[in-house]
């Protein structure tokens, strides 16, 4: 099974695929839905196309957005463009927008899941039309998965294994729009289902009642994040051809270690507890929501997709804290993001989790050899360490 990640930027899709990914999708400044991701020029693209071909693995692009008459003039001028790029697929939602594609280029299409394929007949519909691959809706059951792989053998399927997800049918949400004028369909959800609502009755003004008739409050809009790591060995014996993992408006250490922890996963089919204990506490050490299987076991029951109002900040056992571009002296060196004090213990996370270093920082120096008993963000700093092998390594602060 194809692991495939975000990658939000050039950055972040070469440590993609450093961590294990095999394949990437990005987009472009235009047409796709993370209009507040920094996304790519063409310049960077045809870089990122070229870093993945070079690494054997692969590119989709995101031209998932839902177009206007207008926007499809700027649209044929950048297929044109694409066509002779190298681009291993597209991925799109808007029937115009593939019907354009397959005019122009011969670039293989995956379809989006904003195009809410919940269905053996939606996915056959589009496998007719020459889609490659569906991106299924997160409110398919795993069994309704595995009877559409099974009555389209010759059709990709790709299914969604971490990450945020909406409490709408796959994106189809009009709150952003509607309060804020912002489009979820164009690429720039507002994410109102975050916020706490409340309920008012028009003959009583002012007066706010909670939506849940409980101690937890009324997030009821605001979703759980998906994680599928229990269900990895089951998805590849159904032969679900890809896992994509949601994110490419989280941080480089997001993407990193997400990627290497799917990636043992999907190696270690059969191995022992103790293996898949240490990933469920690795995903613990990112930036999360409460966790679920989604719809995979549908009914869902009791635990829900709606978080409960005392879970709803984010969760996490680290701190992303930066990265180390060189080792000198005795020192890394390294470009700080999050202040670290004297006495915190770090880690120096990599590829493989086994060669993961920890330690406890004792010395911190500026970049003259001041020393220091704290970091601050956006500078450059050294904390002594023996091991020199260490350049590129992502630096986390434990919290536990």
């Amino acid at each position: 099974m194809e692991l495939t990640a975000p990658g939000g930027d050039l950055n972040k899709i070469k440590t993609a695929i450093k961590y294990g990914a095999d394949a990437v999708y990005c987009g472009y400044k235009l047409f796709g839905l993370r209009a507040s991701a920094t996304n790519l020029s063409k310049a960077e693209l045809i870089e990122a196309i070229d870093f993945v071909h070079n690494h054997k693995a692969k590119l989709y692009l995101t031209l998932n957005a839902y177009l206007k008459n207008c926007d499809y003039p700027a649209l044929r001028d950048f297929l044109l463009w694409l066509k002779d790029s190298g681009t291993d697929a597209v991925i799109v939602s808007d029937p115009g927008v593939f019907t354009m594609v397959q005019s122009i280029t011969q670039i293989p299409i995956h379809v989006s899941t904003q195009a809410n394929i919940c269905s053996v007949q939606a996915a056959h519909f589009w496998h007719n039309l020459g889609a490659k691959r569906i991106v299924v809706a997160r409110e398919m059951s795993f069994a309704e998965i595995v009877e559409t792989k099974a009555a389209l053998p010759d059709l990709e399927i790709e299914c969604f294994i971490h990450g945020a997800m909406c409490v709408a049918y796959s994106g189809r949400c009009l709150l952003s729009a509607y309060f804020n004028r912002r489009s979820a369909n164009s690429g720039a959800c507002t994410q109102v289902c975050r916020w706490n609502w409340a309920l008012t009755q028009q003959e009583r003004p002012g007066e706010y009642l909670p939506v849940e008739e409980d101690q937890y409050g009324s997030h009821i809009l605001s979703s759980k994040d998906l994680c599928m790591l229990s269900k990895i060995p089951l998805m590849q014996k159904a032969g679900i051809d890809a896992g994509k993992i949601e994110g490419r408006m989280k941080s480089e250490y997001y993407v990193a270690q997400l990627c290497r922890v799917y990636r043992k996963a999907m190696e270690s089919s059969g191995q022992d507890s103790s293996v898949w204990e240490m990933l469920r506490e690795e995903l613990q050490k990112v930036s999360h929501r409460p966790y679920w299987e989604g719809f995979y076991d549908f009914p869902a029951g009791d635990a829900g997709i709606v978080e409960k109002s005392d879970q709803s900040a984010y969760i996490s056992k680290s701190e992303y804290c930066g990265k180390v571009i060189a080792h000198e002296d005795g020192n890394m060196v390294f470009d700080c993001l999050a202040k670290i004090s004297l006495g915190d213990t770090i880690e120096l996370i990599f590829p493989e989790i086994n060669q993961d270093i920890r330690l406890q920082v004792n010395k911190i120096y500026d970049n003259d050899y001041k020393e220091l008993v704290c970091t601050k963000p956006n500078a450059r700093f050294r904390v002594p360490l023996a091991q020199k092998d260490v350049l590129g390594a992502l630096i986390r602060r434990c919290l536990d």
